[in-house]
């Protein structure tokens, strides 16, 4: 592992566990065990480490989304291949879902839901704008739309999370179904 991906990897775990004010530089760089030289020349300070990691998490995210959804598919069973494999990346990665959690709820954030980096997400993106073009989803700007979905994959992998354990398929399915219908077009 790379010095930089040992930063990283660390923050990522410390701002999971702690949250993102509790977790300093000087906290980074003793868990990390890399000088802070190290630090420094990689990351200008603490922000751009912290939107460094929030990006790079967005882009492994955005890659993750459509991933083997298959264009034959009707429109809702590829939404629900989109939940899902958001869904799973929360589940199998769960210090990178309470970063993002922790993030998402800072005013770091405001200025990151405003603009919804499109490189990143462009095929989630193209996707919701053509189920609302071709009348599948509600008439509603994207990326309210995409923090919809966002909002109710967290509040399942969140309650999943407490209750520590998984649920059977019939109840995913449910949690699916209840994330669509609130975006379909009725």
């Amino acid at each position: 592992m790379t010095k930089r991906n040992q930063i990283i990897q660390t923050t990522i775990q410390l701002v999971s566990e702690m949250g993102l004010y509790a977790t300093s530089m000087a906290l980074i760089i003793k868990e990390s065990k890399v000088s802070a030289g190290t630090i420094y020349h990689y990351f200008k300070n603490k922000d751009d480490l912290i939107r460094t990691i929030y990006d790079e998490l967005r882009e492994e995210m955005g890659k993750i989304l459509t991933q083997g959804v298959d264009q034959d598919l009707s429109f809702k069973n590829q939404f629900f291949m989109f939940w899902k494999n958001l869904f799973f990346f929360f589940r199998k990665n769960p210090h990178k879902f309470e970063f993002i959690e922790h993030y998402a709820s800072t005013p770091l954030a405001k200025e990151e839901v405003k603009v919804i980096n499109q490189s990143h997400y462009q095929s989630a993106l193209d996707f919701i704008q053509y189920g609302i073009e071709m009348g599948y989803l509600r008439n509603l700007p994207v990326e309210y739309i995409i923090q919809l979905i966002f909002a109710h994959v967290s509040v399942v992998v969140r309650m999943i999370s407490v209750n520590e354990e998984e649920p059977p398929e019939r109840m995913l399915q449910a949690y699916i179904q209840s994330s669509w219908d609130s975006i379909r077009n009725t």
